[in-house]
């Protein structure tokens, strides 16, 4: 027994020796390709820069992470690329340093590739400016780890401007290390992703400038299909909640319909799934992808109200419940009633609307010239 324990140790050790040496090895890899990408792709000698920084990719498989956090910062990176006529910058995205290293997003359609953080300082030898653009959530992990070369590099510019990017307000952290930042530069701006929290509330409670981004979900960037063409399906967000599992009982219990949790999909997968779909049930923040997009692909969407995200207008809508407790209670009863087409296309249509007047790709790309114009929400 006791040999038979040293063995599986001993074949452990190779297994992981072997695993961090693929790893090195990879990492050796994509470090030569960035390299070579970066001469190729940008001016060593540009005076302005922004840059984008998003997470690294998944230590154990190596793989890239999709979320709609991520899908809006490469939106953003490729939206800014677009109008170099007005900022005049060379435009890059990054992770920072420790993340694990990749070239490019591969579960959703882009054509911005991922360099890394530490090429800045030594590639570009001219800078003047820079503004980084940071997701609220890295907030303090960046900033605990920068160094005296960080200091040094910002020291040497003329300007840097640092935009926290506030997705989901309750990532946002702590109004104090907001306020340390300004250590860092006097120009500190926050970006919003919800109308909810770009606010003069918010502007007073941060006090740095905010200025709303929205988001890239648009009607047009998805498949409609009408009643008749639906699957008896609901598509169900992956996150957790307590009455996650009685909701979904009943729903299995009490209607003929396919339940299914959306999971292990790339993004055009996803949004050919919720074309599909009739339904969708949202357990995440409220005003989110689960709920918007099946919106525009057709669906009727499922949620509870949530201020932090929502605005007014959709607590008239009979499908966004005051509580879990509510949906749990009504949401069978809804469905059954929804599912004729008069009743189904006329509301469909009120939550179509609804979103529609929050999400729209032009006034997006507004609100992301009106930002680097400095026209800010809220100065």
């Amino acid at each position: 027994m006791i040999e038979y324990m040293n063995f599986l140790k001993k074949a452990y050790r190779l297994i992981r020796y072997d695993n961090e040496r693929v790893k090195t090895i990879r990492e050796i890899s994509i470090k030569n390709q960035q390299g070579k990408l970066l001469a190729k792709s940008y001016n060593p000698l540009a005076k302005k820069l922004i840059i984008f920084i998003i997470p690294g990719v998944d230590w154990a498989t190596g793989k890239d992470k999709i979320s709609g956090g991520t899908i809006s910062i490469v939106s953003l990176c490729e939206e800014t690329a677009k109008i170099k006529h007005i900022h005049d910058s060379e435009v890059i995205m990054c992770t920072w340093r420790e993340d694990h290293l990749f070239l490019k997003h591969t579960m959703f359609k882009n054509q911005t590739n991922v360099f890394r953080y530490e090429q800045i300082a030594t590639y570009f030898t001219e800078l003047e400016e820079i503004l980084i653009h940071l997701p609220e959530f890295m907030i303090n992990h960046i900033t605990n780890r920068l160094t005296s070369k960080d200091w040094t590099f910002f020291q040497r510019l003329e300007k840097v401007h640092i935009n926290i990017m506030n997705q989901n307000i309750r990532l946002m952290p702590d109004v104090n290390i907001i306020q340390n930042l300004l250590q860092i530069t006097p120009q500190v701006t926050i970006t919003t992703a919800h109308q909810r929290y770009c606010t003069l509330a918010y502007r007073a409670y941060y006090n740095v400038p905010i200025h709303k981004f929205s988001v890239w979900v648009s009607p047009e960037q998805y498949q409609f299909n009408k009643w008749a063409a639906k699957k008896e399906l609901i598509v169900v967000s992956p996150d957790e909640h307590p009455l996650k599992e009685k909701v979904l009982k009943k729903l299995k219990d009490s209607i003929n319909l396919e339940v299914k949790i959306i999971k292990d999909l790339t993004y055009e997968q996803y949004k050919a799934l919720i074309a599909e779909a009739k339904w969708s049930l949202t357990f995440g923040e409220g005003l989110d992808g689960y709920f918007v997009e099946p919106i525009f692909s057709g669906a009727i969407s499922f949620a509870v109200y949530n201020e932090q995200f929502f605005t007014e207008s959709f607590q008239g809508l009979r499908t966004v419940y005051s509580s879990y407790e509510e949906l749990l209670s009504d949401i069978v009863e809804d469905i059954q009633a929804l599912d004729h087409r008069a009743e189904f296309e006329l509301y469909q249509k009120e939550e179509f609307d609804t979103c529609a007047q929050l999400y729209n790709y032009e006034n997006y790309r507004k609100n992301v010239e009106a930002f680097y114009k400095y026209e800010y929400t809220f100065e």
